[in-house]
């Protein structure tokens, strides 16, 4: 409908969870955020109109033509940014002390044994719910098959999805082991040995790797440790079109590292390096406000206008389409976050610098994810926002409690006058 934006699964549940939230309210005084985290929300939500400015015309390549990126279409997506960050502010508001935080650690590995069911479902008898369900396939069919079997799908976009996902629940299990929490009364160890099983069952190398290089990482260092390697993960990712533009990636490298453990997976590796090389060229046209939608950042055939660039990465995708101003409030708003959870990892491990750090830890993984994959998720912003908040439930009275308090002092003094 004319200037509202496409409303889906991810925005829909977004939106109404943030409107129920404010409507229960809560009882914790608001927190203190960063203010930069504000400048990145406000250029993420307003890029698609600067955007637009520069792309209000049509393309038009060999018999094909594509359409202008208006600045309707530009008011239409910046309120679909707006809703799209509501998790973020859900995250910043309600989960932001040490309980919540503790309860969004924990969501996670219970939402995936719940998730785990019809993804075992899918393993054995492949990836079909969504079909049956929606009526159609959401992804390429043949990317399911790997291993001699099938990866699982069920009701997100792609196998590489569910598979992320399943890796953030089981690191989340790690944590959670850490800092000896239980899950639905179970060790939280158990629980994370299976959700690895059902990992592995995902057959997807990225996804795996993660586990496999932060479980030790959880279980032997110190949630310092986790917020500086963090840290240092989201500085690299933002500056990622640039150093890819200087070739300073190792690109070749990684390459040949990834020919030792599959000749597939090397040179699908590649071919994306490949596109993302002819992307990235075509997004250095205009570096600042990007292309826009439509397909306008992608390459097209001169002579039949067929598309021929593949984008996998969301880092391309986003630099492409809304260039460097786009690109920085997106990644910039996730650094943010990032940053602002090292004062809370400063002191000794306890239960809340541990859960903040594994949480802060997960969020990396899911940045880091963004680079090969495009697999920005709600609980993505839901992560940063309880990240970017600085309550600490145990340490704070909540503002009507302080009132009533203060309110009976005076009635306690002045009945004693």
């Amino acid at each position: 409908m004319p200037l509202l934006p496409p409303l889906d699964k991810n925005s829909i549940p977004a939106a109404t969870t943030f409107l129920l939230c404010l409507m229960k309210g809560t009882d914790s005084p608001p927190p203190r955020r960063p203010w930069l985290i504000y400048v990145c929300v406000l250029g993420f939500i307003v890029t698609p109109i600067f955007t637009s400015l520069n792309n209000s015309y049509e393309l038009h390549i060999g018999d094909r033509s594509i359409p202008g990126f208006y600045p309707l279409d530009a008011v239409k997506l910046a309120l679909d940014n707006l809703i799209t960050l509501a998790p973020l502010f859900v995250g910043m508001r309600f989960l932001s002390s040490d309980d919540g935080r503790v309860l969004l650690l924990k969501s996670l590995p219970i939402a995936a044994l719940f998730y785990s069911l019809p993804m075992l479902f899918e393993v054995r008898f492949s990836p079909q719910l969504h079909n049956w369900v929606y009526g159609f396939f959401p992804h390429s069919f043949g990317q399911t098959f790997r291993a001699g079997g099938f990866r699982p799908v069920v009701f997100l976009n792609q196998g590489l999805e569910v598979a992320l996902f399943a890796s953030m629940s089981c690191i989340a299990a790690v944590v959670a082991t850490r800092s000896r929490l239980k899950i639905f009364h179970a060790p939280a160890g158990a629980v994370a040995a299976y959700l690895a099983v059902v990992l592995l069952l995902c057959k997807t190398l990225g996804s795996i790797a993660y586990s496999v290089a932060m479980a030790p990482l959880v279980l032997f260092t110190r949630p310092r440790t986790w917020v500086r390697i963090s840290c240092i993960i989201l500085v690299i990712v933002c500056a990622y079109p640039m150093l890819r533009t200087f070739d300073l990636v190792p690109v070749k490298q990684i390459a040949a590292a990834a020919n030792t453990v599959s000749a597939d997976r090397s040179g699908s590796f590649a071919v994306r390096v490949e596109n993302e090389d002819k992307l990235l060229a075509k997004a250095e046209l205009k570096p600042y406000f990007g292309w826009g939608t439509w397909g306008r950042n992608r390459i097209f055939d001169q002579d039949s206008g067929k598309d021929v660039s593949i984008t996998d990465g969301a880092w391309i995708i986003r630099f492409g389409m809304f260039g460097w101003l786009g690109y920085l409030s997106l990644f910039g708003m996730l650094a943010t976050a990032v940053f602002s959870a090292r004062a809370g990892v400063a002191g000794p491990a306890t239960r809340s610098t541990i859960v903040l750090g594994g949480l802060t830890l997960i969020l990396a993984v899911n940045v880091t994810d963004l680079i090969p994959n495009a697999t920005l998720m709600p609980v993505t912003f839901l992560m940063a926002g309880s990240i970017a908040g600085r309550v600490r439930a145990s340490g704070r009275v909540p503002r009507n409690q302080t009132r009533a308090a203060r309110s009976n002092a005076q009635t306690s003094l002045a009945v004693s006058r």
